[in-house]
């Protein structure tokens, strides 16, 4: 990836939303890291110090923790270019982070040291801060709101009420929903693979749902609307 593409991909992210771009650009020289990262490779893992923020530039990454008994489980999974990851943690006070980050595939992140959210006494400096800082904040505040939609499918009564309410929350136009995998579901509803498949299964046969490939099909709104 050239160097403008990824400069378009931080002018255009969330983070960096209404700066301007030789300033973000000088940002990004002198507190900024970029670097490549194999599949399998950990962007950071749960006993490391959490000193930076980081970007997503290209690639995919899973977000994800380990019990004491050594099951994964998937937090989210990040693909957008210009997404942040671990953005809270440096700013909380805990000594290292309760998560993981792994590469899907080979990826590209920035890490940006934390000096450029500082008040400094500079009047240039700072009013970048502060405008870091409250575009910081709307992260946090669209992350706090997806929490709060996945605490609304989880806080649903069985396997099938979880279903309903992860295909409703994700319902825009029309009956056609796209999900992620059944892995990724089973692990975002908290349910095992197999009894999520036998669930889907029974509503494929009773006729609430059809299968097709990614994409779940509500055959009936009204009987699935009734699991809410």
């Amino acid at each position: 990836m050239t160097t403008n593409e990824v400069m378009d991909i931080l002018t255009e992210s969330v983070l960096f939303r209404g700066c301007d771009a030789e300033e973000v650009r000088e940002l990004a020289r002198n507190s900024g890291t970029l670097r490549t990262y194999e599949q399998g490779e950990f962007i950071f893992a749960e006993e490391d110090a959490p000193d930076r923020i980081r970007m997503l530039i290209s690639g995919e990454l899973l977000v994800a923790k380990d019990t004491v008994s050594g099951k994964r489980m998937i937090l989210t999974r990040i693909d957008e270019p210009g997404d942040l990851f671990g953005e809270i943690y440096p700013f909380i006070g805990l000594p290292h982070y309760d998560m993981y980050v792994e590469a899907l595939r080979n990826s590209q992140v920035l890490s940006i040291g934390l000096e450029p959210f500082r008040m400094t006494g500079n009047a240039a400096h700072d009013r970048m801060a502060q405008m870091l800082q409250g575009n910081l904040l709307s992260v946090v505040a669209r992350k706090a709101y997806q929490m709060n939609r996945r605490l609304r499918v989880l806080g649903s009564a069985g396997i099938r009420g979880k279903i309903a309410r992860l295909l409703v929350d994700l319902q825009k136009e029309g009956n056609r929903v796209r999900v992620m995998p059944r892995e990724e579901m089973a692990d975002y509803l908290t349910v095992s693979r197999p009894a999520l498949s036998r669930e889907l299964g029974n509503m494929v046969r009773e006729g609430i749902l059809k299968i097709d490939g990614r994409d779940l099909v509500i055959l009936d709104q009204e009987a699935l609307e009734e699991y809410l």
